[in-house]
């Protein structure tokens, strides 16, 4: 483990590296981004209070990341996100946005800095999101339903993230993603101590850095499902009791026989009134005596979020970022970024003739061509509908009874329907349109069959091409490059984010590009 510097980078000096990333990134492929600016040409960045996260846009793709710079030192740090790391590789936890820890990621001033590069989600906070949505009940409804089945996921893992509040919750096309790390608790952290207390309008009064385990998330996972329950009934208290909260704050949970928000949330009886009545009790009792939400209520519906998300349930993400071409007119001052050029082989390989034959197009036609297979099932997929449409008065009734017999509600039953006949016309066109292609294919491959026209060099003994591996490699799901195995920079790949290609080809055709450490 290396030793943490005694002085650390200010906001300005990590917005200053960030501007440089050839000079500044430690990763080769890091080095190749471009922060996303402001109408000034500054980087935009989000600000908390241990670290600052910048947006980083990759120049070869409509891809981003985000990159969290630590404010100051923070007790094994890196003993902390190691064993964050071993958990998480073994349990497939999908509302925690993806993340890669470097000890050493960023230089700042001369000095070496960690870095947590993270997959970029892309969403409104909760709290700007429910600002949005304020006074749709169903919409926030659905919210509390989604958050039970979050706590759950994180229950089922033996995990507890630490910090549960707005800023560190995204809306991400009507579903719930946690970001900030920092303060989760795995089991091999058992008798450890918390290094932060998490935001204070959402963790309990009492609590303090010995109380560090499983239960560390029962009291601000209850507070946010009671503020959604509340606010679906009485969108006023968002007027009335929001700030740098959704609605409780910490003097409600000092003192909540005194709170007019405990009082007119109790009034509203039912669930409200239910919940309000032990929150209230859990505030007056020790912080480890919270109930668990899950032994307070379960979800409505078994539905993923997709199938069961409301309209009009996606917001629009408010953004300070602009494109490049933004930047670079009028007055404002663009930003100055080093970019990479391009690979550039180092040999120089004629460029023969074109040819056809037999053998080159046996070669360019054993795979299919995904763009066009798309586009065919598209129209596939149109036509399966149409028919469908004429039948509906069978499909809908049985789909509809399958859905309630799982358990779903009588009125949901028909969008169920709906929207599953869509999912399946859509299945049945892809693999029609898939089926038509193999043909197509296999017709080529006959012999005495027309074979088409390909325009690419053959091989020859005189050429020394520099051809890319067949075997095995690896790739990096959060930032979309492929290494050869032996790569340094695959070795640090965690095992959840870490995926396997038979070949570069293979990874090229996903989107992925090439190592440029190891160029596979």
């Amino acid at each position: 483990m290396q030793s943490q510097p005694t002085i650390w980078p200010l906001g300005r000096d990590y917005n200053e590296a960030v501007q440089n990333p050839r000079n500044s990134f430690v990763d080769g492929d890091l080095q190749e981004v471009v922060p996303a600016v402001d109408k000034f040409g500054m980087p935009t960045v989000s600000s908390g209070q241990f670290a600052y996260v910048f947006k980083l846009n990759k120049p070869s793709s409509n891809e981003s990341l985000a990159v969290r710079c630590f404010r100051g030192f923070v007790g094994e740090r890196d003993k902390r996100y190691k064993a964050i790391d071993d958990h998480l590789d073994h349990h497939k936890i999908p509302v925690l946005a993806s993340f890669e820890y470097e000890s050493s990621g960023i230089r700042v001033n001369g000095g070496l800095y960690p870095l947590l590069v993270m997959e970029w989600v892309d969403g409104p906070t909760l709290d700007v999101y429910l600002d949005e949505v304020m006074g749709k009940r169903e919409i926030i409804l659905h919210l509390a339903d989604q958050w039970i089945k979050l706590v759950k996921i994180l229950g089922e893992a033996q995990i507890a993230h630490g910090d549960l509040q707005h800023g560190n919750i995204i809306v991400q096309n009507g579903a719930l993603r946690l970001v900030d790390f920092d303060g989760m608790y795995v089991p091999s952290m058992k008798d450890w101590n918390a290094i932060e207390l998490g935001h204070r309008h959402y963790q309990h009064p009492l609590r303090n850095p010995f109380f560090f385990e499983a239960r560390l998330d029962n009291f601000s996972a209850l507070v946010i499902h009671l503020s959604f329950l509340a606010l679906a009934e009485n969108p006023q208290l968002w007027v009335d009791y929001h700030d740098e909260n959704l609605i409780f704050k910490r003097d409600d949970f000092l003192k909540p026989s005194q709170s007019s928000l405990f009082r007119k949330v109790k009034a509203m009886g039912g669930e409200c009134q239910r919940l309000g009545t032990i929150l209230e009790k859990a505030c007056a009792e020790g912080v480890a005596t919270c109930p668990n939400l899950l032994d307070l209520a379960s979800p409505k519906s078994k539905l993923p979020a997709w199938m069961v998300t409301p309209v009009g349930s996606v917001v629009q993400t408010k953004t300070r970022e602009v494109s490049k071409s933004d930047v670079s007119q009028g007055t404002q001052r663009p930003i100055t970024v080093t970019t990479a050029r391009p690979y550039q082989p180092t040999w120089q390989v004629p460029q023969p003739p074109a040819t056809t034959g037999p053998t080159m197009a046996q070669a360019t036609v054993t795979s299919l061509s995904w763009g066009k297979l798309i586009a065919q099932g598209i129209g596939q997929a149109v036509r399966v509908f149409a028919i469908s449409l004429f039948l509906f008065w069978l499909w809908v009734p049985i789909l509809g009874a399958i859905y309630t017999g799982m358990g779903g509600a009588d009125a949901d039953a028909q969008t169920f329907a709906w929207i599953s006949d869509v999912a399946i016309c859509i299945g049945i066109g892809i693999f029609r349109a898939k089926k038509q292609e193999a043909k197509r294919l296999r017709s080529w491959s006959r012999p005495g069959s027309p074979v088409p026209t390909v325009s690419t060099p053959p091989a020859a003994p005189t050429y020394r091409v520099s051809r890319s591996p067949s075997g095995p490699i690896v790739g990096s799901s959060i930032r979309h490059i492929y290494h050869r195995p032996s790569c340094e920079w695959a070795g640090k790949i965690s095992a959840r984010n870490r995926i396997t290609f038979a070949s570069a080809s293979d990874a090229q055709a996903r989107g992925y590009r090439r190592c440029r450490v190891c160029l596979p």
